[in-house]
């Protein structure tokens, strides 16, 4: 498969031209360091170069190769992470003072952008197992009736994979939604490689209108570099004007060549090679599971939940770390670890030996329970967002209205949304994921 920008790129460089344009390292190895070395490759829009929000040349070239390894109906690049593709979603399907139906556990950035929109939002709170907010179970059902509670909602918004790896049934859910024509988008941040796996489970193979992968997470791309896929061909055209509202006019270079690059590295053995990872990781977690629960997770994380064992999951987060293991993320319930097509036998061995070596109290601790929990709304999420705040302990915030949300990243799920009222199960909850502080409204 061609890459396009690389070798524009390559090409120029070679030409050692005079660079009197930005940025102002001038393509100069000045700190003489790992990273100074990239700075060659790092160009802004000259005559060539194309211009991400208006690509009619080597960036609309390569965005069209990738649209072909997804299978999608257009996919377009975002240098700004997931991030900028749930505000360029949200504002095609919703635009402003639209509303939206979403599940609960979303990542913040759809509660900011929900704030920049001022969307109307409806929670679809998942059935939480496993003591952790971050993770549920969220049926075509449950959809199907938050689709109903209102006036039609202009889009049903869900996180899949979750953080912890679950899975949603988006098939399901797409079915509901487009029986009642509503779109569904679907935040596949952590879910670019579903659609390289043996059974392609990628939202848009599933019936999604559209969707976001973070191409950084899962694939071998430089962080902020992501996809933002259309299935439905009714969007097609539309999202280069809708993102240039939110991105950057300076979108990075480096970035791009990195998705570029990626796309031949799928053609080209890398969809074999997360086959690979998928099913070693897989022998893996049968090996571990008869020590740890080990939970139902897409293919390429490992999401462990020691607390059988004795132990909180950042409790086995400092011990593998003492064996130079860093994980993912771990809170009291979980350590939740990713792998990569980038990692074979000599990752799993390592990991394998670290895991077995851990030494377990054996004393049954309990999970949390958040049956019920659902804050009260006092105002709506723009408003709140946009009050004049304070920021102040969680403990003196009983009875307060949180202005902005304040989430630990990773994962950036909120436990409380702006315009929400803070109760003492609340704060329990902050606590329990590591927040002291919080910004109220004034």
């Amino acid at each position: 498969m061609t890459t396009p920008i690389c070798d524009f790129i390559k090409k120029y460089i070679s030409e050692n031209p005079l660079r009197l344009h930005m940025p102002g390292h001038k393509g100069k190895d000045i700190f003489q360091n790992p990273v100074s070395a990239a700075y060659p490759y790092d160009i802004t829009e000259i005559k060539g170069a194309d211009s991400l929000f208006e690509a009619s040349g080597i960036i609309a070239e390569s965005e069209k190769n990738a649209a072909s390894l997804f299978h999608t109906a257009e996919t377009v690049y975002s240098a700004g992470g997931s991030t900028l593709c749930i505000q360029t979603m949200l504002d095609m399907v919703c635009g402003p003072g639209g509303r939206a139906v979403a599940v609960r556990n979303c990542h913040r950035a759809f509660v900011n952008a929900a704030a920049l929109l001022d969307l109307d939002v409806t929670w679809v709170y998942p059935e939480y197992d496993g003591g952790s907010l971050l993770s549920g179970r969220v049926t075509a059902e449950m959809a199907e009736k938050a689709i109903l509670s209102g006036e039609k909602p202009d889009c049903f918004y869900m996180t899949s994979p979750d953080y912890l790896g679950k899975i949603y049934d988006v098939r399901g859910i797409a079915e509901v939604c487009h029986r009642h024509g509503v779109p569904l988008i679907v935040d596949n941040a952590h879910g670019a490689h579903l659609a390289f796996l043996s059974e392609n489970i990628h939202p848009i193979a599933l019936g999604a209108d559209m969707c976001c992968d973070s191409g950084h997470k899962m694939l071998p791309v430089l962080t902020g570099g992501a996809y933002l896929h259309i299935g439905n061909p009714k969007y097609v055209g539309m999202a280069k004007a809708a993102m240039s509202r939110y991105g950057s006019t300076s979108p990075s270079y480096l970035i791009l060549q990195s998705l570029d690059m990626c796309n031949k590295y799928l053609s080209e053995g890398g969809i074999q090679a997360i086959r690979s990872a998928a099913d070693k990781l897989e022998c893996l977690k049968k090996e571990l599971s008869a020590v740890y629960r080990i939970e139902d997770t897409e293919p390429m994380r490992m999401t462990v939940s020691p607390l059988s064992c004795g132990l909180y999951g950042h409790q086995l987060a400092d011990i593998l770390r003492e064996s130079c293991i860093e994980c993912e993320y771990a809170d009291e319930t979980h350590a939740v670890m990713l792998f990569s097509p980038v990692y074979g036998d000599e990752e799993a061995a390592r990991l394998k030996s670290a895991m077995e070596s851990v030494r377990m109290p054996r004393i049954l601790l309990q999970s949390p329970e958040y049956e019920g929990y659902s804050p009260k709304k006092a105002m709506s999420i723009r408003q709140a967002a946009f009050a004049p705040s304070e920021s102040i302990s969680v403990d003196k915030a009983d009875g307060r209205i949180c202005s902005g949300v304040r989430t630990a990243c990773p994962p950036g799920v909120a436990v409380i949304v702006s315009g929400e009222v803070i109760d003492k199960e609340t704060i329990k909850i902050l606590k329990r994921y590591s927040i002291f502080d919080i910004n109220v409204v004034k």
